[in-house]
């Protein structure tokens, strides 16, 4: 009889253990803005087609446990980011374009409202604005994904211990023709405000931060890596010190959301030398989660996934022999900066314009023509495309971030064919996306199979004690 007293008790406190070990209590929850399942692909290639000098490290997508996630919304089988970070903060399918509400306009709670009122620390950053559309869909309720100033002031309302970003897009509401100072509003709420690099080492005597970069006149992103002007803030150094400003505050641990935004800017430019450089900046983001998960492994829950793809991102194209990666690193611009470059040289050049100076122009940006060969039919095809710009036949390329002309379209789809990439969209795609996993709880996202995006704020409420 006491032997099997004594088994029941063991089996009782072998199963409280396991209980404990997987319920998390530092969670983040990283979201690659059209991040497909090409993307991650890509990026696995990249660091085997240059070299991965971090090959003794873990890679996210060699987290243990993985997925696939469906992106559609209530009413399209391509979500936008509101409808899709709806669903991966609030749990429910609701219509492009709205935020924090379902379907019937009904106001929902996200699960970084929920981790808060568990009395955990909640930071929510982004690469890009932090009132954009998915980390919107964490703190503010809106019909709109477009009420830029509501979506500020509510962030001033949530109580949320740091929000970081690019900046707002209407903190003064001359958009939505309101009256109203959004940073007295967070101030109010007791934030303090720190911009670009002070933030690095946020101030541990402040009851709140609101981080924003120090360029308000790009608001749309904190600058793009291949661009190398995130000097003043960037993903992973946004993690880093979130960690360090939560861990300390917070005995019952903390929740975090990071967003690799301008990974779907680069989308719909369909840059690939820029994308790369946002997947590489993502995979550090998740690193320094990873370091810290090191620290405390039976503590902590990562997890990675995306609200949609964006351009339709695939590995070989007609033609090509496979991916050729290791061209990417002959870019040194993103393609908006290329663009306007070329713009600059062409006006400088008058009625006037060389050939040669264009070819000596796209040779040292993107290695096209030297680095990376060219065939006389391909110059052909280039050198004609610029005499319809020159003769303003060239049809301009609107993308949702920025405009084309002509000849940047054709260099880079021409750039592209060179890596083996091809692209079908400059919007989102109907495309699954991936799922990662790892540390305390992720067990419970295994055998998931084809996962509704609904279900991940879902299985992380029922991690809340």
């Amino acid at each position: 009889m006491k032997t099997i007293r004594y088994s029941f008790v063991a089996t009782f406190i072998l199963l409280c253990a396991v209980a404990w070990a997987a319920t998390p209590k530092y969670i983040f929850y990283f979201i690659g803005d059209g991040m497909g399942l090409g993307q991650v692909q890509a990026l696995r290639t990249y660091f085997k087609a240059t070299g991965d000098t971090l090959a003794p490290t873990m890679h996210f997508y060699d987290f243990p446990v993985a997925g696939i996630v469906s992106t559609y919304s209530a009413d399209s089988d391509i979500t936008d980011s509101a409808a899709a970070g709806t669903a991966l903060a609030c749990g429910s399918k609701t219509r492009n374009g709205m935020i924090g509400m379902d379907a019937d306009t009904v106001a929902l709670t996200s699960i970084a409202k929920k981790m808060k009122a568990s009395g955990r620390g909640v930071a929510i950053m982004s690469s890009v604005c932090i009132d954009d559309a998915t980390p919107a869909s964490f703190y503010a309720t809106v019909p709109s994904r477009h009420q830029y100033h509501s979506i500020a002031s509510q962030g001033a309302a949530s109580g949320f211990d740091l929000l970081a970003g690019a900046y707002f897009r209407d903190p003064y509401g001359v958009r939505a023709h309101t009256q109203g100072n959004v940073f007295a509003e967070y101030q109010a709420s007791g934030y303090t405000v720190v911009r670009g690099r002070d933030g690095y080492t946020l101030p541990q005597d402040a009851s709140r931060v609101l981080w924003l970069d120090n360029d308000s006149t790009t608001e749309n992103t904190i600058g793009y890596v291949v661009d190398g002007d995130n000097g003043d803030m960037s993903l992973p150094c946004m993690v880093r010190a979130g960690i360090e400003y939560l861990y300390k505050r917070y005995p019952r641990g903390f929740f975090m959301m990071a967003e690799g935004g301008a990974i779907d800017h680069m989308g719909h430019s369909n840059d690939p030398s820029g994308l790369m450089g946002e997947m590489c900046e993502f995979d550090a983001a998740v690193r320094e989660a990873y370091e810290f998960y090191k620290r405390h492994p039976r503590e902590t829950l990562i997890i990675i996934t995306a609200d949609h793809e964006t351009g339709g991102l695939s590995l070989g194209v007609e033609g090509s022999k496979g991916p050729a990666l290791n061209n990417l690193q002959c870019a040194h611009v993103s393609k908006a900066q290329f663009s306007n470059a070329l713009r600059d040289l062409l006006k400088s050049q008058g009625s006037k314009v060389e050939w040669s100076v264009v070819r000596q122009f796209i040779e040292n940006t993107l290695g096209l023509g030297s680095t990376i060969t060219i065939t006389p039919g391909e110059e052909g095809a280039l050198m004609i495309a610029l005499q319809d710009v020159v003769d303003s036949r060239g049809k301009d390329v609107k993308t949702l971030y920025a405009n084309f002309d002509y000849l940047t379209n054709l260099i880079y789809i021409l750039y592209s064919h060179k890596c083996g990439l091809g692209w079908t969209t400059y919007s989102h795609s109907g495309n699954p996306v991936p799922f990662f996993a790892i540390g305390a709880g992720a067990e419970r996202f295994e055998n998931q199979g084809w996962m509704e995006n609904t279900a991940i704020p879902h299985i992380l409420g029922g991690m809340i004690k």
